[in-house]
């Protein structure tokens, strides 16, 4: 109980007031007494002061307790309202309890006002007790509901803010979130504007204000009195030309125990915190980690799903530009144009090395979208041995990684000409991506931003990426060097066959797996959005391997690591997981040793077929048949999709054309089986070939 009570004593005889006094102090209750007798005084002291109890007559010569209660219902419900009359019977009594009075007490029996006051004020207390819990409860609800549906994090953090000073009046609070070593404004709508303008983006550190240090040390950090506590020396006169005395800071840590930013509640007057201040702050602080974590989820699965789709989109066009470009040159600038499309870069230049002299040459250059000569006053240009001096460059060689500059002008890599030179340019930021054939690094590209900032590891990933399909077209483009034209031709497609058969199958599936992922999480099942976000991160992990190994001619992952049979049915399964295709594989008869060109197209042709069901047929079931005769394996491929007329639709795409010419390459038949709404057929049948030495 506070001390000492502030009352307020509605009675006509100073007397009586003095007399309840004494009462309450022989009952070790210390108080303050307001008397008034009149309703505008009433009014007026329940207008002015704070009150914790009200003791009432019942009857005076201008006013009547009975409607003093009605008023003190309506201006002050929560206060307790005794009342200490001379005489009061007992139907005027009910009534007056009925009307919403705590208890009564006959001036002729004081003995009792003691315990109705004790029993009054337990009562009022649970009651507060009971209603901010609720309000809790309330606010903690709707804050949930707006993270399930998605809302803004600053709408959400404004909230919060909100539902800290609701329950606690005098605090104003704010929330900063970690960017590096950076606190960001994330949400404090009752701060002045000029204050948050003037903390957004505080350096962390031990001396840092509350936030910056609470940040730094990763524990909370309490501040009673601004003025005088050294760690706001800095920011001191700030505080205290806004009038904010106290800060209490309390790191907001993720379920992986790392610093996502600070709570901070202040007040206008030096204070120290109460258990039911920690309470508060200990839900807030958990409300604000949910809201962060989940926001940052959703940031991931976006930049994820777009990395797929830009792998997907990239692969696309490639095969496009293979399919109606004679000239590799014109392949080639068209994939530069695209890195640097999808990475937003300002130039992208394409540097190759001559195998005889180790020079570097600037094959080509993609400038602002457009191709463009090269500038001769590059020192590379200028001094083709000279990038032999660069530390950046002989360390991608080392380690055959891209090299990554987050500021040119702070980087020590960078010699002094060619950072000069950049810097005159207005470039402020580049990648090097290695490129390689047969595990030699033949060239790098160059991708320059004007801005300066981290790489994000999605954007080198993309970059690595597309710059395997630049060397997928510049090693074509040496082949055409050394072989006639029908080899050149031929060695392309072999190129556009690889890109469709597992960097695009694969790609397929990453962007399934994510697709369940959202719907998984709009179903608020967070568990199977962990579990397809993993399975589409595999699948892309097995697909850029595969880029490399296309780059190698090498012999596919899949079958590097089980047999041709296991092989097959978890290309099937792991694609379909979790989609809306239900796949069967079977198998028939014993396995028998086959060619490794025979089990590399065999299982091609199967993973061509399974796409077109996921992408094109909008099948349900897809069965796969495996048999090993006497004489010949076979595979039978089916699906319940849309189907098609064989003569006319997909005659001429990449998919059947990459099926044909795989089944031709190891003596198999291709048989095609399909019409409009009855879905499709495959068979390959290749006959046993003569063993080799694997």
């Amino acid at each position: 109980m506070n001390f000492p009570l502030r009352v307020l004593h509605l009675e006509d005889d100073a007397r009586d007031t003095e007399l309840v006094q004494a009462t309450l102090e022989g009952e070790g209750i210390q108080s303050e007494l307001t008397r008034v007798e009149r309703e505008q005084d009433f009014l007026a002291a329940l207008k002015r002061e704070s009150l914790d109890l009200i003791l009432a007559d019942y009857t005076l010569p201008s006013f009547d307790g009975l409607s003093a209660l009605r008023i003190a219902q309506q201006d002050s419900p929560d206060v307790p309202f005794i009342f200490v009359s001379g005489t009061l019977g007992e139907d005027v009594a009910i009534e007056a309890l009925k009307t919403g009075a705590t208890d009564y007490v006959l001036k002729t029996r004081l003995a009792r006002l003691g315990p109705a006051v004790n029993r009054a004020l337990r009562e009022a207390r649970e009651r507060s007790d009971r209603k901010r819990a609720e309000a809790l409860l309330a606010g903690e609800k709707r804050i949930l509901e707006m993270i399930a549906k998605g809302d803004s994090l600053p709408a959400i953090l404004d909230v919060l803010c909100q539902l800290v000073e609701e329950q606690l009046p005098d605090v104003i609070s704010s929330v900063l979130l970690l960017e590096g070593d950076h606190l960001r404004h994330g949400g404090a709508p009752s701060l002045p504007k000029s204050y948050n303008g003037a903390i957004d983006g505080l350096v962390i550190g031990p001396s840092e204000g509350s936030c910056g240090t609470a940040a730094y040390r990763g524990e909370p950090v309490i501040v009673s009195d601004i003025a005088t506590d050294p760690l706001w020396a800095k920011y001191r006169d700030l505080a205290l030309s806004h009038s904010l005395r106290a800060c209490w800071s309390t790191p907001i840590l993720s379920s992986e125990n790392k610093v996502l930013g600070t709570f901070a509640i202040y007040y206008r007057e030096p204070r120290s915190p109460t258990s039911q201040d920690f309470g508060l702050i200990e839900l807030a602080t958990h409300l604000v980690r949910i809201a962060v974590e989940r926001d940052r989820a959703e940031q991931a699965l976006r930049t994820s799903e777009q990395l797929a789709r830009s792998h997907v989109d990239v692969m696309m066009r490639s095969l496009d530009v293979l399919a109606t470009e004679a000239a590799p040159e014109k392949f080639i600038a068209e994939m530069l144009r695209t890195i640097g499309q999808h990475l937003h870069a300002r130039g992208v230049l394409l540097w190759l090395r001559n195998q005889e002299d180790d020079s570097l040459r600037l094959h080509l250059v993609i400038k602002d979208d457009q191709q463009v000569a090269p500038d001769p006053d590059h020192p590379f240009v200028k001094d083709p041995q000279a990038w032999k001096r660069s530390l950046q460059l002989q360390e991608m060689l080392f380690t055959k990684g891209p090299v990554v500059c987050d500021d040119v002008e702070q980087d020590f890599r960078i010699g002094a000409e060619l950072r000069e030179y950049l810097m005159n340019r207005g470039r402020k930021k580049f990648l090097a991506i290695p490129m390689f054939v047969l595990g030699e690094v033949r060239g790098f590209i160059g991708i320059q931003h004007d801005e300066r900032g981290a790489y994000r590891p999605e954007e080198i990933e993309l970059a690595q990426a597309l710059a395997h399909h630049v060397m997928l077209a510049t090693h074509g483009a040496e082949l055409g060097e050394q072989r006639r034209h029908a080899v050149v031709l031929e060695e392309r497609t072999r190129m556009a066959r690889d890109i469709h058969d597992t960097l695009a199958q694969g790609f397929t599936g990453v962007i399934i797996q994510l697709d369940t992922s959202v719907e998984a999480l709009r179903d608020e099942e967070p568990e199977d959005a962990a579990k397809h976000i993993r399975q589409a991160r595999e699948l892309a992990r097995e697909s850029l391997i595969e880029a490399r190994r296309s780059v190698h001619a090498l012999r596919p992952q899949a079958l590097e690591k089980a047999t041709f049979v296991d092989a097959l049915r978890a290309i099937i399964t792991n694609t379909t997981a979790g989609t809306s295709l239900h796949s069967d594989f079977q198998l028939k008869g014993e396995p028998h040793e086959l060619q490794p060109a025979v089990e590399e197209n065999l299982l091609h042709i199967g993973q061509e077929a399974l796409s077109n069901a996921l992408k094109h047929a909008r099948a349900t079931k897809f069965q796969a048949q495996l048999s090993f005769d006497s004489n010949a394996v076979r595979l039978e491929l089916r699906d319940n999709g849309k189907g098609f007329v064989v003569g006319y639709a997909n005659g001429g795409g990449i998919g059947l054309i990459g099926m044909r010419e795989r089944a031709e390459q190891i003596g198999a038949t291709l048989a095609v089986t399909s019409k409009p709404g009855t879905g499709t057929k495959i068979i390959a049948v290749s006959p046993y070939q003569q063993s080799v030495t694997k």
